[in-house]
């Protein structure tokens, strides 16, 4: 099953393709987990079906934008020492 993830930015450059990005993403899957954010190494591409994942994106204020990508989440980054967890 693919998942559907959205991300804020403020401008579409900064969803280079062709590199490994750190973003804070959240899921829209439904359940119990949707809405919940994480911060995660992933690619992004334009190409719709290069990549499993679905990306959403919205820009400075909350606006959608019509631009859709696939993205692949490399791994989960975590912020917090390993104290605080």
């Amino acid at each position: 099953m693919a998942n559907k993830w959205e991300v804020f930015v403020m401008d579409l450059g900064e969803l280079a393709e062709g590199k490994e990005l750190e973003l804070t993403i959240r899921t829209l899957n439904d359940g119990l987990h949707k809405y919940t954010y994480q911060r995660a190494k992933v690619e992004v591409s334009a190409k719709l079906d290069q990549f499993p994942d679905s990306l959403q994106v919205r820009l400075g204020r909350g606006q959608l934008s019509d631009r859709k990508f696939s993205i692949r989440v490399i791994e989960r980054v975590e912020r917090l020492p390993a104290q605080y967890r």
